[in-house]
């Protein structure tokens, strides 16, 4: 039976009351979800194992033979409570690295939690696929269907004590294309633009903060990317940074969207039949393929663990966004 989004609750729901699982295989692209997830399970891991528990993480594209993943889940150090481990992207290891962890995760140290992240919305089928879904607990990441966008809307203006009606719920979604990343951001900026003492956001106050031209440059920044024009990319995120996206830190979810998209568009074309669902679907894939040639698959792969670093050191803090995005375009393209 296929994951939902209310399975994805569940999860999140667990970690916070202190539950941890050994292992999490999650499956999907929505970065917003992703960042929920690592944001829960990070918290709770923290709280459960304290200063003392030690975490790695690494990217598939670095794991290329078996002994590169035996020696992360060896477990906890010495001085270490526990040990907690996250594997990004592991549809990009070497193959006898992906058989290897299968294999491992079945009998692995008490003292180590394993997330391993497949960053496509569709699984293929292959033997250690079936092997992590059978021992891990599977976490969904696939965008939420049309129909739930709503109520996932108004719990983020709830968690801002904004109450959003109707119109405002449903402009969010149209301007946002149902990107959760987006909308998430748009009602940030709408708690900070609210008078003090008022809540109630409709659609003319969405429209006075976010407004579709914004947006329409997000996108057009994207496609710059995926031309691979590095003269429009970086001139259209100068005009985004200039009408006031405080940090740009959405940019970074319909980035790794596209990114996944190009990844699928490298695939061998019988690989490329079992994708048939959500972001990376043929439905999806078909107005990109003009794009295919624009980039090997091992520059994509490294663009999109170098868009991750940077969005995670901008959250600590300790970067210029608009720099930092500018150096990765003139990098990547």
């Amino acid at each position: 039976m296929k994951e939902t989004y209310a399975d994805y609750q569940r999860i999140i729901s667990e970690l916070k009351s202190g539950q941890i699982r050994s292992i999490y295989f999650l499956k999907g692209a929505d970065y917003y979800l992703y960042r929920g997830f690592l944001s829960a399970l990070r918290r709770a891991f923290d709280v459960k194992y304290g200063a003392n528990a030690g975490i790695v993480q690494r990217w598939g594209s670095d794991l290329k033979t078996a002994p590169d993943v035996s020696t992360l889940l060896a477990g906890g150090g010495l001085f270490s409570s526990a040990s907690m481990v996250l594997l990004h992207e592991i549809q990009d290891a070497g193959t006898t690295v992906k058989t290897k962890l299968a294999d491992m995760l079945s009998n692995i140290p008490p003292d180590t939690i394993v997330m391993v992240h497949y960053s496509l919305d569709d699984l293929r089928k292959a033997k250690w696929l079936d092997a992590l879904q059978r021992v891990g607990g599977s976490v969904p990441l696939s965008r939420p269907d049309i129909g739930q966008l709503p109520a996932i809307v108004e719990e983020m203006g709830n968690q801002k004590a904004l109450k959003l009606d109707r119109s405002a719920i449903f402009r969010l979604i149209e301007l946002s294309h149902g990107e959760l990343a987006i909308m998430e951001n748009e009602i940030e900026k709408i708690s900070l633009f609210i008078a003090e003492g008022e809540n109630i956001v409709d659609q003319t106050l969405v429209d006075t903060v976010a407004g579709s031209i914004e947006n329409a440059h997000v996108f057009q920044l994207v496609e710059a990317i995926s031309r691979r024009d590095r003269e429009l990319a970086l001139q259209t995120l100068v005009e985004i940074h200039h009408q006031g996206k405080e940090g740009l830190p959405y940019i970074v979810a319909i980035l790794y969207n596209r990114l996944s998209q190009l990844m699928a568009l490298q695939e061998s074309p019988e690989a490329r039949k079992t994708i048939n669902r959500e972001s990376t679907s043929g439905y999806f894939l078909r107005p990109l393929s003009g794009f295919s040639k624009n980039y090997s698959l091992t520059e994509l792969q490294v663009a999109t663990r170098h868009l991750a670093d940077l969005d995670l050191k901008f959250r600590l803090g300790s970067i210029d966004l608009l720099t930092s995005f500018s150096t990765w375009i003139s990098k990547v393209l």
